[in-house]
């Protein structure tokens, strides 16, 4: 079975898989609950996060210092596959 993601989830999980090279992307806290993508002005909700650490689509570490990674389920997810 095949999850359906929307848009913003499925656009954060392609940022996070195009951008990990396996050790992971670092995200900082940015104002009224959002995090910022090092290094870009690429923000996302916080809430955007839980539907993808939820399905193992992308490993957030302690989930606010840790790199966020993209787990080999998140990557065959973008590929077609199912989680």
């Amino acid at each position: 079975m095949t999850i359906k993601l929307s848009r913003a989830v499925l656009t954060l999980l392609q940022t996070i898989a195009d951008q990990d090279d396996g050790h992971g992307i670092l995200f900082h806290h940015a104002p009224c609950g959002r995090w910022r993508l090092d290094g870009t002005q690429y923000t996302v909700n916080d809430r955007t996060f839980h539907p993808l650490a939820a399905l193992g689509l992308v490993d957030i570490g302690n989930g606010h210092t840790d790199p966020v990674k993209a787990t080999a389920a998140g990557r065959a997810y973008l590929a077609g596959g199912t989680k």
